[in-house]
Order: structure tokens, then sequence, then C-alpha cells
């Protein structure tokens, strides 16, 4: 079933608007935690705190940038960018995944040179209170940012939940190392592990640069095409012979697909044309995102006669047999399978 054109413009604005309050609460939070954070910093002299707030620097410069990133991303098309302006998402994303990767490093660094001249950890209860109240509250609004980001198709978002939720578990391992600091009075403890989730850190960050960089280069996405495919089949109406060569361009909340349709060699361009444009609307309009469909035509070549429903077919030369629902290979393939 499809929505008319008044609801699919108002679902876009709303879904614009859900990214842009997502990403301005995901800064405020991020602002209030990094201050929470480095104050625990000064009172307890704790390397593994320390690295949890220097991971909040980087959390709150990725929040700036996702809220900017945001508002430019959901520009319309114009002369100088006839895509859209959707890739800065994904080239935010790699900003993000470098600067948790980079803070990784800088953290193991600290900890090794902290680890080698000694440490001494103060005040450990306050850092606790702190650490644990950070670590609650990053986790809920990760889960809450990815969720969003992957229900609204923003990898800015979907980055920085990841990149929260990751900021969760180091919590964590401070916490564990604290504890163990506390009740063993072993301050060695404490950049050892700084420098474990350091290490996760740098892990974190790498994942993040990898997916962002496929987006950039529009490396297939499975699970977009696969969706695209159960929606051919969805709208499927006799006269889509075959798809094939279905290819996607991620440009941050908007997509540009395209792809080839076998269509009997006997109709007009007119008739091709129209039918093409209906099954076009059709589709775009149950897509999830918002974004546009461009068909190239194929002739039939009476090669698929068998698989064919078009009734009258004046250059048939074989009765239709059945119809073959196409396998997720045939609607990627760049040849008529």
């Amino acid at each position: 079933m499809t929505i008319d054109h008044a609801n699919y413009q108002q679902t876009l604005e709303k879904a614009n608007s859900d990214r842009k309050l997502a990403s301005i609460l995901s800064l405020s939070f991020g602002i209030i935690l990094l201050a929470f954070k480095f104050y625990a910093y000064h009172v307890t002299n704790s390397q593994s705190i320390f690295s949890d707030a220097l991971e909040s620097i980087v959390n709150v410069v990725a929040a700036v940038i996702t809220v900017i990133v945001i508002i430019v991303a959901n520009k319309p098309a114009d002369e100088d960018h006839p895509y859209g302006h959707g890739k800065i998402e994904s080239m935010a994303s790699t900003f993000e995944g470098g600067a948790i990767l980079l803070a990784g490093i800088l953290i193991v660094i600290q900890a090794v040179q902290v680890f080698a001249h000694g440490a001494k950890v103060e005040e450990v209860d306050v850092g606790l209170a702190v650490v644990v109240g950070a670590g609650i509250v990053n986790g809920v609004l990760g889960f809450f940012l990815h969720t969003r980001g992957k229900k609204l198709y923003s990898e800015a978002l979907k980055s920085s939940g990841i990149h929260l939720m990751t900021d969760t578990l180091t919590s964590v391992g401070v916490v564990v190392g604290l504890l163990l600091v506390k009740y063993t009075g072993l301050s060695w403890i404490d950049p050892v592990v700084a420098a474990i989730f350091g290490c996760m850190l740098v892990y974190a960050g790498g994942k993040i640069l990898i997916r962002s960089g496929y987006i950039l280069v529009d490396a297939h996405d499975v699970d977009t095409l696969e969706l695209i495919a159960n929606l051919f089949e969805k709208h499927y109406r006799p006269g889509v012979i075959q798809i094939h060569f279905t290819r996607v361009i991620r440009s941050g909340s908007y997509h540009h697909i395209d792809c080839h349709m076998v269509v009997p060699e006997f109709w007009t361009v007119l008739e091709a044309h129209d039918f093409t444009e209906r099954f076009e609307k059709a589709v775009i309009q149950d897509y999830p995102v918002d974004g546009e469909l461009h068909i190239h035509h194929d002739p039939c070549r009476r090669a698929f006669c068998e698989s064919c429903e078009v009734s009258g077919c004046p250059i048939r030369q074989a009765e239709f047999v059945r119809r073959k629902v196409p396998s997720f290979e045939e609607i990627t393939a760049p040849m008529i399978m």
C-alpha cells in the first residue's frame, strides 16, 4: 500500500526533524558529561578516568559536527550538488572514526608513560560515582542514537551511537579498574586498564572508518539491496519481465537507485516510459528513505516468453509457463541471467 504525496513529504520532514533533535540531544549530554569527567580526573588523578574524559572531548567535537552535518545534509539538491548534500554524513562518520582511533592511540601512549613513571590514584569513591553515572547516560543515549540512526538511515547518528556505546564499555572497564585499585591498593592497575580500553577505542574507530569508507565509494549494502528486491517483487505487474544491474548511491538519508528492466520489445517508447514511471513511483513511495529510482529499458529479444505474463503479445515464440521470482543475485547482476 502506498501513501499519498502530502503524507510522504510530511513523513520526510518529520524524519529530518528527528535527526536534528537527536543530534542536539547528543551534543547537550556530551558537554555535561565532559565537565563531570574532567572534574573526576581533577579530584582522583586517575589515568583511566583521564582516558574516559579524553574520549568525551571527541564525543563533544563529533556531536558538534553531527549537528552541522545533519543540517547541511538535509539541504536539497542544487546546481552545484545535483545529487544533494547527503554524502557529508559519511564524511562526518569518517572524521568521527578517525578521531576515536586517534584518541585511543593517545590514551595508550599516555597510559604507558604513566605506568612507567608510577601512578597514584586518590578519592576513588568520587571517581566511581561520576564514571558509573556517565556510563549509564552514555549507554542509554548511544542505544537511542544508534536505533534512531538505523530507523532514519542516518550514518552520522549511527556512528555517534556506536561511539557512545563503546564509551559505555570504556566506563565499565574504568569502574572495574578503580574497584581493583581501591581494594588492592595497586595503583599500577589504573594505567593498565586505561591502555586496554584505549585499544578498544582504536578497534571501534577503525570499524567506523571502514564502514564510512564503504559508503563513500558506494560499495554494495546487502540489507539495502534486499529491501529493494522485496519492493520490486511487491510491486510486480505483467510487463516487468526481468530486473538486473540494480545499484544504489547512498547520499546520507537520500538514496539514488538505478536498475535495468527488461520490457516487451513490441512496446512503444511512450508505453515503456509510462509503465516504468508508474512502477518507479510505487516502489519509491514504499521505500523507507527519501530517494529516486531510475530505470533503463532493455528489450526482451523474445528470450523470456516462458516467464512473461504479458497477454496479446504479437511476437511471442513460446507459451507462458510460469513466472520466475527473481533472486537477489539476478537483481544485482550486471548482465541478464
